[in-house]
């Protein structure tokens, strides 16, 4: 009885990560080119009692967080300071806690210090890996290839000052993972040169790739084998109480 309760309560910790990856997924289904989370990878492990290995099996997991990289549906949204990443590529930024990340995340704006960041206020970097400053600007375009031109205030119309290039990497996408802050980055927390290989469209916003029914049936989904396990291990606890009243011999 004690491998059918241990099994039931190795699946159930298994199931305890996955519904947190599932819930993350679903509070960033609006978040503009959020990239969903994959399960842990993992394998069992076998507590060893006197150099035999018991029926206690515990889940084991990787640390790496690995996350889906199907592109989001595209939203025009015609708005100049929107962009969306139109190929496999991704862009550099920098969130608060000063490690370079990569991102996809359009939805583009300005700080106090005219510094061009995202929508949560990471910044967004060049090609140098330095913040991308705007000065004094009447409107914005964003080429294909990532550089940022403005129409400065007082000059004439159609004269455009190039402010830089967004920085812009596709190589060793296959290695990417998520690292504890949520960011996209290489498994040793570093991230590609750059290459500039991505391409963008002005005017866009690549949506989340989360689909809210899938999340919600695989919620449901979990719920009943949540319910299986905890039958199996009461059961298992009712045939050990049974057992241990067999084993009474009588007085």
């Amino acid at each position: 009885m004690d491998r059918l309760a241990q099994t039931a309560l190795s699946a159930l910790r298994q199931m305890q990560d996955n519904k947190f990856d599932l819930a993350h997924n679903l509070a960033n289904v609006n978040v503009p080119g959020f990239r969903r989370d994959l399960p842990n990878e993992g394998n069992a492990g076998f507590l060893k009692e006197l150099e035999k290995l018991s029926a206690k099996v515990l889940p084991l997991e990787t640390e790496v967080r690995k996350f889906s990289n199907e592109s989001g549906q595209l939203q025009n949204t015609g708005l100049e300071t929107d962009v969306a990443v139109l190929n496999g590529g991704f862009f550099y930024i920098q969130p608060e806690n000063g490690e370079i990340a990569l991102s996809r995340r359009g939805d583009l704006g300005l700080n106090a210090q005219n510094q061009l960041v995202n929508g949560v206020g990471d910044l967004v970097l060049s090609d140098g890996l330095e913040p991308i400053i705007l000065p004094n600007f009447t409107s914005m375009s964003i080429t294909d290839i990532g550089e940022v031109l403005v129409q400065q205030a007082g000059a004439p119309d159609g004269q455009l000052t190039s402010v830089g290039f967004i920085g812009s990497t596709s190589s060793e996408v296959d290695q990417l993972v998520k690292s504890l802050d949520g960011n996209i980055r290489k498994p040793d927390g570093t991230v590609p040169a750059a290459d500039q290989t991505a391409r963008f469209g002005q005017g866009f916003l690549e949506s989340s790739n989360v689909s809210a029914i899938e999340e919600l049936i695989r919620n449901i989904d979990m719920q009943r084998q949540f319910e299986i396990n905890v039958k199996l291990i009461k059961k298992a606890s009712d045939l050990d109480s049974a057992g241990a009243k067999l084993m009474n011999l009588p007085t």
